[in-house]
């Protein structure tokens, strides 16, 4: 069987959305939905304005759709407010061990790379800086006090340093959580290949999908009950 394309699920509801008027609504990465003891494919939809990362919007979806795994047709177009996709209690999400997870990596890889970088300073010098500092013997006078070359440059350069080792691991940090939907994309076509070919839900599988997308919107309320299981 070929894995879907996810993108093709998102290109059924683009169209849809825009034969109901909702141009200004956006749909999020697909999930799934489980009704009755049905699987479905599931797409939330919130204003193109929302900021879905943002920890602090707890953004509610104002629509979502539903999908038939068997031939990605849409059964369902909801609006929240008159179809809540919310069946009992609001599930809050975990958001403060992801952040301390995500701070405890970024302050180790932080200390990490600014060692290796200050060790490459001073341990590493070009060819001209090597006989620069041979023929000075490797010290400099500032203010009347000879010091060593290496450590001054250092304690110059050290603040650039922190700042530029600071955006690097904060790169890296985004990098790493957007690459999950690549985890996701795999875990969602094996959901799906398991219940159309056994009639099986993997609900172990579906938690792992739930985990993955709470932490990929970091804005949006809603998605443990979304999925409902």
């Amino acid at each position: 069987m070929n894995n879907l394309k996810l993108d093709d699920l998102l290109e059924i509801v683009n169209k849809e959305k825009l034969k109901k008027d909702l141009g200004d609504f956006t749909p999020l990465y697909p999930m799934l939905r489980v009704e009755d003891n049905k699987l479905y494919i599931g797409i939330l939809l919130t204003k193109n304005t929302a900021n879905v990362w943002d920890k602090e919007s707890n953004i509610k979806p104002e629509y979502w759709v539903l999908i038939d795994p068997s031939n990605n047709k849409i059964i369902e177009f909801n609006e929240t407010n008159n179809n809540d996709f919310v069946i009992g209690n609001l599930i809050p999400k975990d958001i403060e061990n992801k952040q301390k997870e995500i701070s405890k990596y970024a302050v180790a890889k932080t200390m990490q790379y600014k060692e290796y970088l200050m060790n490459d300073i001073k341990n590493d010098e070009l060819p001209i800086q090597k006989k620069l500092a041979s023929i000075l013997n490797n010290e400099i006078t500032i203010d009347d006090e000879k010091v060593n070359i290496n450590d001054y440059l250092i304690a110059n350069i050290e603040p650039d340093i922190v700042d530029k080792v600071k955006e690097l691991v904060d790169l890296l940090v985004a990098s790493k959580y957007n690459s999950i939907t690549f985890y996701y994309d795999t875990l969602f076509n094996d959901i799906i290949s398991k219940y159309k070919e056994k009639n099986y839900i993997d609900k172990d599988k579906i938690k792992l999908c739930i985990e993955i997308m709470n932490n990929y919107y970091d804005g949006v309320i809603g998605i443990d009950n979304f999925f409902n299981i």
